[in-house]
């Protein structure tokens, strides 16, 4: 195939979006008309502006157009679509290369393009593309379309070809000329497809000066050979001890023909590989393979589906060449035989016989306890960055994870998902690692190096759905409505659920629930995974909700089965694997499976989020403790923040409530609430989640750049103090869980309720009593001490002498303090309990704070009217220890007779009263 019939496949790929143009062989000089068919792809049924993206040898170094803008603005407007009167999804534009790129002709000689909405968000076509000529004599096939061919004996195949000038033209079938026309540009001719075997057409135009040949084959399928399947083979890549050679096989119910095209067919439809067939399963074994090479592969169905290995581990697609090679070294290039008219058959598989076995340095790992439990769920691609997007740059992260206390990763999908840049919830290859991060080796090892740090790994897997290319989908699969035939013996035609995108899993059927129980072997036996979080667990039923998440949500005995053989299928071989649901369903349901053993998601986040906001005393954090669930397990995995809310900091930056001189929404105080909040949910009993960054208080929304879409790494917060003193409240109330018994195995009482909280733990030698203030004004709290005696204040360090166990104790807004019977462990300098160190919210500055001597006192400007009044400095207890008046703005204070501690500097005016925290250090 020579360059320009090669162009031809390519202007039909890369998308569903169906290019012409006008003139068939545009000059770079020239106007030339681009129309796209949208049909089918994220633009279809589209009803706002669509643009042109485009650029000039992309591959060979990207010169964008002018009018590449995202999202769109008048600097686009050169590139705005026209919308077809009569097809709303059929688009086009009229351009002149050299005037819209601005480059001379000899410059331009493919130009790459694709149809975006207004942003990105809105939706886009993938990248596909077509050659722009000088003034050459040029032969292009316009029909077929799709190469290569597959007929049954005495199919009719319509062959069209157009000449860019008028010339002789000729069609040979295995060298005998069946069609010629005479001093024309265009040739059409039905051809009768001939027996068995490979059949070469080609196409000759002369235009008495030149001449340019064109030319294709086309395979007649025969019948499939009926064979039992060797001993042993499985569906996917079956290697043999002779490296030379493996065992294809694919499960493919109802169909009747299967073809086996790759690397080692030259990417022909070769008969000699015709898979055999064994019942619903087609197989072949393929020999004359190098040891340790690679090959590329797919599987022709039934004349038109086109499909990789679903068992396949590694997968090619077209989207490979916008890795880095920092991420995958040496990765394939897409094969161009394996490019097809429709951008859903653009998947490849590998196989490769004769691979170099992972070498385990950490084999054996005990799993923390469920109920111990401190997970930190992270995305690859935000975590580190655009250029540190991989496996290998995570390995070299994970002491800072571990760093935290964590003691288990949950890694969102990494399984092979659409494009290069998702959450990971659009799967389409269950076995293979995608490559966006790196290789499975990569993954390997970042699971032995998390192992040897003592932290177990945890993928997100997600069971509910998959997306267009999965083969199991395209396989029985409606492109009209987009939606899965009835037939398919994996997927639901329509979703039984209305939280469902793409095509939704039918986990009643026998083909899914052995097609799932492999994959969840597969994972966690391959590479180790110490367990799952199943995403969307609610949607494994067949139970139709009619469109009502309400009866969605109702306990449901089928999915409750449906998930209890799923759980015992993974302990039959790995009896300690974690088994986590995002299930979110009625609480008796939820009940079921955690005496079941399974740990279900708590989202606490609405509870926890308004609390910190200071939006009321009715704020409750009881829901995120399993006992107020009236569960027997203590496998609650309560959370204030995952992937899918919007961030915490964010919320109080921008919707904290203000009382006087208070505001949630200044930055100090916001991270204060942070703290208090974190110290009322790692101190409650059982297993926890954090997203990440959460720990430093990142503030970028959701929505930034679309709610899936990229989201900048902040490393750079770690080096403002108040956001470090998060991270290290983070740290210390992780530790205390993790070498206290006290704080997870405790007695454990509290106060969810209003805005003075508390919660109350005892063991047999150890007492704690935290206390915390969520409102936005000062107040008092009754600390309710289980006993007088001797109590430490954990953060500061300080030795408090109680008399009275009920003495109310003053807290200013967003405080916070952990109380023990016994003294601690000291911890790490700068830490502190929510007490305002540099800012003036309340109207009054303490500096420096910490002292170890001097105190400065300042009142802002609009609080003069507190001068010459009496002042007081009272303890933790509410002792009063130095007392005076005010004579000035300011007021210079010796505190080094002063104990260790903190302490509340206090001013009435009889009215009023204004109040700042500052430790003594």
């Amino acid at each position: 195939m020579n360059k320009l019939a090669l162009l031809f496949v390519l202007i039909s790929t890369y998308s569903l979006a169906q290019v012409t143009t006008d003139p068939v062989f545009p000059l770079a000089n020239q106007p030339v008309t681009i129309t796209v068919d949208a049909s089918d792809t994220p633009l279809n049924g589209y009803t706002d502006d669509v643009w042109l993206w485009t650029w000039v040898d992309r591959d060979a170094g990207d010169v964008d157009a002018t009018t590449n803008v995202n999202p769109a603005t008048d600097a686009q407007s050169a590139a705005l679509m026209t919308r077809s009167a009569s097809n709303s999804n059929l688009y086009s534009i009229t351009i002149t290369p050299t005037t819209f790129f601005n480059l001379d002709a000899d410059q331009i000689e493919r130009i790459g393009l694709l149809l975006k909405g207004r942003s990105w968000d809105d939706g886009q076509t993938a990248d596909f593309g077509f050659d722009v000529l000088s003034d050459q004599f040029a032969l292009s096939i316009t029909s077929p379309s799709s190469f290569p061919l597959l007929v049954d004996a005495g199919e009719s195949i319509t062959i069209a070809v157009v000449a860019s000038e008028s010339a002789n033209l000729s069609l040979t079938v295995d060298g005998v000329e069946v069609a010629s026309e005479t001093s024309a540009t265009t040739l059409d001719f039905a051809l009768t497809a001939a027996s068995n075997g490979i059949h070469d057409v080609k196409i000759t135009a002369n235009n008495g000066t030149e001449e340019d040949t064109e030319s294709f084959s086309y395979t007649v399928r025969s019948a499939t050979v009926t064979a039992t399947r060797p001993t042993g083979v499985i569906d996917g890549i079956n290697y043999q001890s002779d490296k030379t050679k493996v065992i294809l096989s694919l499960l493919a119910p109802t169909k009747s023909s299967v073809y086996l095209i790759g690397d080692f067919t030259d990417w022909k439809i070769d008969p000699a590989y015709q898979m055999s067939k064994d019942g619903e399963h087609f197989w072949l074994e393929i020999s004359g393979l190098t040891s340790g090479e690679e090959y590329a592969y797919q599987y022709l169905i039934d004349e038109e589906i086109w499909i990789a290995d679903p068992h396949a581990d590694k997968i090619l697609d077209t989207d490979d060449k916008w890795i880095p090679e920092t991420t995958y070294p040496g990765l394939m290039t897409y094969p161009e035989g394996a490019i097809h008219a429709n951008w859903y058959h653009n998947r490849a598989s590998v196989l490769q016989t004769n691979q170099t076995p992972f070498s385990w340095k950490n084999p054996s790992f005990t799993k923390p306890e469920k109920e111990e439990l401190v997970i930190y769920e992270l995305l690859v691609r935000d975590f580190l960055g655009e250029d540190h997007m991989n496996y290998q740059s995570l390995i070299d992260t994970l002491s800072y994870i571990k760093g935290l206390g964590v003691n288990a990763i949950e890694l969102m999908p990494i399984m092979e998902f659409n494009g290069n840049d998702s959450w990971g919830y659009n799967p389409t290859f269950m076995f293979a690692v995608d490559k966006a991060y790196g290789t499975k080796n990569d993954l390997k090892e970042l699971i032995d190096e998390a192992h040897g740090l003592g932290m177990a790994v945890i993928l997100d897997m997600v069971m509910n759905q998959n997306d267009i290319p999965s083969p199991y989908a395209q396989m029985y699969f409606d492109y009209d409505d987009f939606v899965p035939t009835v037939e398919n013996p994996w997927f639901n035609q329509e979703a039984k659920h209305p939280f469902n995108v793409f095509s939704d899993i039918n986990h009643e059927s026998t083909y899914t629930k052995n097609w799932l129980d492999s994959i969840n072997h597969y994972w966690l036996n391959e590479f180790h995974f110490d367990g799952y979080r199943f995403d969307l667990s609610k949607g494994f039923t067949q139970v139709d909700a009619a469109g009502s998440v309400s009866n969605w949500g109702k306990k449901d005995d089928s999915r409750i089965a449906i998930l209890k053989r799923m759980a015992d299928a993974i302990w039959s071989h790995t009896p300690d694997a974690y088994v986590i649901l995002e299930h979110f369903a009625d609480n008796d349901e939820e009940l079921e499976l955690s005496d079941y053993g399974m740990m279900l998601w708590g989202n606490s986040n609405h509870d926890y989020n308004d609390a910190a906001l200071g939006l009321g005393e009715n704020k409750s954090l009881a829901w995120g403790y399993y006992k107020e669930r009236d569960w027997t397990n203590n496998y609650l995995i309560s959370y204030m923040e995952s992937h899918d809310e919007e961030r915490q900091m964010y919320n109080l930056l921008k919707l904290g409530v203000e009382a006087g001189v208070y505001r949630v929404r200044e930055f100090s105080n916001a991270i204060d609430r942070l703290k208090l909040s974190a110290a009322f949910f790692f101190t409650i009993p059982g297993p926890k989640m954090f997203w990440q960054w959460g720990e430093f208080g990142y503030d970028i929304s959701i929505d930034e750049n679309g709610r899936t879409g990229r989201k900048p790494e902040k490393w750079e917060y770690l080096e403002n103090v108040k956001r470090k003193e998060l991270l290290l409240t983070y740290k210390e109330l992780i530790k205390l869980r993790n070498e206290y018994d006290v704080f997870t195995k405790g007695d454990f009482t509290w106060n969810p309720d209003g805005l003075y909280k508390s919660i109350h733990i005892t063991n047999s030698d150890t007492s704690v009593v935290i206390l915390g203030n969520f409102d936005v004004a000062e107040g008092t709290i009754n600390p309710n001490f289980q006993h007088t005696g001797t109590w430490y204040d954990f953060i500061s360090g300080k030795e408090i002498d109680v008399t009275d166990a009920n003495a109310v104790i003053t807290m200013s807004p967003g405080e916070f303090h952990i109380y023990t019977d016994h003294q601690l462990h000291t911890p790490e300098e700068g830490i502190i309990t929510a007490i305002n160190f540099t800012d003036i919210s309340n109207g009054v500055l303490c500096y420096p704070n910490p002292t170890t001597e001097k105190l400065n006192i300042s009142l802002v400007a609009s609080n003069l009217k507190f001068q010459n009044q009496n002042w007081t400095i009272t303890n933790l207890v509410g002792q009063n220890v130095m007392s005076g008046q005010l004579n000035a703005q300011k007021l210079d204070l010796n505190v080094s007779r002063l104990p260790a501690g903190v302490y509340s500097f206090r001013i009435e005016n009889g009215q009023q009263s204004l109040s700042a925290k500052f430790i003594k250090k």
